[in-house]
């Protein structure tokens, strides 16, 4: 969603600003259905056996967030701000466009006038939120670029170096004589390793994995097959897992000045990039451990050629071949292409990009398997006999393929992007398919 909306600011010459609610959950009045009782607090004391009542939820509480949220949102609908259909958490207006974050807010509009005004409605109306800059910095990601107005080619750049310094001084990697690696991940997927030597202990792993699955997802998209597999075994690592994250340190060592680079096309474009590594961990764990036999989904989808979201996960059941494998990757991936493509659409009649400016929408599904490719292309009354038992679950999406109109296309396996987060890839492979990804 932010990156959605950094790509079309960036298009649209939009003005920013993100804010912060101070003391977030305690705004929110407890319901009068919901009665909460707690101890007096230290520093506090009424003689005789007496509790306090709660008027406002707290801090701790199960049902702060949401009790919060929906004040939040009451009252940005109070403004004229309306709840998207396909994200509760962006609320858009006819000058001003608002996305939520817990008690994080970032704010984009046309005039930036009308952000302050709509800031200071807020204050009026009993939230405590200030004003924190522009979106450069929301949420620990530095945020550079150009602008159209520049006369340059906008592009936008998100990097996360001081995260990513502590990640490698967590791994014990700042030393000058680190070795740097080129590959976050080897070539051979990383095993379960039940027997395998304890860990160390010389950090904490768990600790190492949560920053580096921030890092990955926000704007570090070529490590995020490397992470998901140090992070399925989070519970009970091993040396070999502790190796496979100082991996990732040596090459983020040697990539720390590196982030995303995303520059706009001019015409509207939404892409999706689906791939699968058909049970790429059968022969690499015990044969009687049915994970091992399971393929890996993996897919990134652009919006205007510029990355907004990706997915490297484990599927769910056994694929019995290839094409099933990516078949499933391809159904997988539309359930984030479809919703996107949505959002896209109210985000486009929102801003008033007209055809003229951007031109219509297209949208592809690039695929490089032939099989899967023409099983999805496929009119649903026709289906094959040998998918009838995977049919319910996965040919759901290809009724919105002809409804949508969304084209599917084969793509060369030296340019599937999806290649990123499915296996380790050799060297030329991966910053080949990395430049294509982050620029």
């Amino acid at each position: 969603m932010v990156r959605l909306l950094m790509i079309l600011s960036t298009k649209l010459n939009l003005h920013s600003a993100q804010a912060n609610i101070t003391a977030a959950f305690v705004h929110a009045h407890l319901k009068s259905t919901k009665t909460v009782y707690i101890h007096q607090p230290p520093g506090f004391h009424h003689p005789g056996n007496y509790v306090l009542k709660l008027k406002c939820s707290l801090y701790g509480m199960q049902q702060s967030p949401k009790y919060f949220f929906n004040y939040l949102s009451t009252r940005l609908q109070k403004q004229g701000l309306r709840q998207s259909d396909f994200d509760p958490c962006l609320f858009i207006g006819k000058k001003v466009i608002a996305v939520t974050y817990v008690d994080d807010l970032l704010f984009y509009a046309c005039d930036n006038n009308d952000i302050n005004q709509l800031i200071a409605a807020l204050c009026a109306d009993d939230i405590l939120i200030r004003r924190e800059g522009t979106a450069e910095g929301f949420l620990g990601v530095d945020v550079s670029g150009t602008y159209a107005t520049t006369g340059r080619t906008p592009t936008i750049t998100l990097t996360q170096k001081g995260l990513t310094s502590r990640i490698i001084e967590a791994l014990g990697l700042c030393t000058s004589f680190t070795t740097k690696l080129d590959t976050p991940a080897e070539l051979t997927p990383l095993p379960k390793d039940s027997n395998g030597k304890p860990t160390s202990g010389t950090f904490n792993y768990a600790a190492v994995v949560g920053m580096l699955l921030y890092l990955s997802g926000h704007s570090r998209p070529d490590i995020a097959f490397a992470v998901h597999q140090c992070a399925r075994c989070t519970f009970a690592p091993t040396s070999l897992h502790e190796q496979a994250l100082m991996r990732i340190g040596r090459y983020l060592k040697g990539t720390i000045e590196q982030g995303l680079i995303m520059t706009p096309s001019d015409i509207l474009t939404v892409d999706c990039y689906p791939d699968a590594d058909f049970a790429g961990l059968y022969g690499h764990e015990d044969p009687q451990d049915p994970h091992c036999a399971r393929s890996r989904t993996g897919y990134v989808i652009n919006v205007f050629g510029c990355p907004v979201l990706w997915r490297s996960k484990l599927q769910t059941e056994i694929a019995l071949s290839t094409m099933e494998a990516e078949y499933i990757a391809l159904s997988q991936s539309c359930k984030d292409f479809i919703p996107i493509m949505d959002l896209v659409g109210e985000l486009s009649k929102a801003l008033n990009l007209s055809p003229d400016k951007v031109g219509h929408m297209h949208v592809k599904i690039h695929e490089d398997n032939v099989s899967a490719l023409t099983l999805a292309g496929l009119e649903p009354r026709h289906m094959a006999p040998p998918s009838k038992h995977y049919a319910i679950k996965y040919h759901w999406f290809r009724e919105h393929v002809i409804a949508r109109k969304i084209k599917l296309v084969k793509i060369a396996t030296t340019d599937q992007l999806g290649d990123l987060f499915t296996k380790g890839l050799p060297h030329k492979t991966f910053s080949h398919l990395r430049s294509l990804l982050m620029g």
